[in-house]
Parts: C-alpha cells; sequence; structure tokens
C-alpha cells in the first residue's frame, strides 16, 4: 500500500541556528536586554547561514 516515506535528514543549517540562538540567548540575558539578544540571534544566525552556504557551494565544485 502505502509505504513510509524515509525520515529527512537534518537541515544543514542547524548547527548555525543552534549556536546563534545560544549566542542570542547568552546576550540577551548578560545585559539584560532580550530584544537585543534576539535581534543578535537572528543576525548572527542569517550571516552563519550564508557564509556556510557559501562554503558548502564552494566544496561543491
Amino acid at each position: 500500500m502505502n509505504d513510509p516515506t524515509p525520515p529527512q535528514p537534518p537541515p544543514l543549517y542547524l548547527p548555525e541556528m543552534i549556536i546563534a540562538t545560544v549566542a542570542g540567548v547568552a546576550f540577551g540575558l548578560k545585559y539584560n536586554n532580550f530584544l537585543a539578544g534576539i535581534f543578535v540571534g537572528v543576525v548572527l544566525g542569517v550571516v552563519m547561514s550564508l557564509i556556510g552556504h557559501k562554503i558548502r557551494s564552494r566544496n561543491k565544485r
């Protein structure tokens, strides 16, 4: 009948998002400014994902 699909592998950007989240939370807790911590986490995550994507695409060539 319907074969179950195999589980999807985790996205390649997962380590970058974990590091950015931890860094953003740490910044927010240290300076007691959670909105700035959210901003730092999001910006760091985007920057690290772009760098990681560029490195992975370069290694594929």
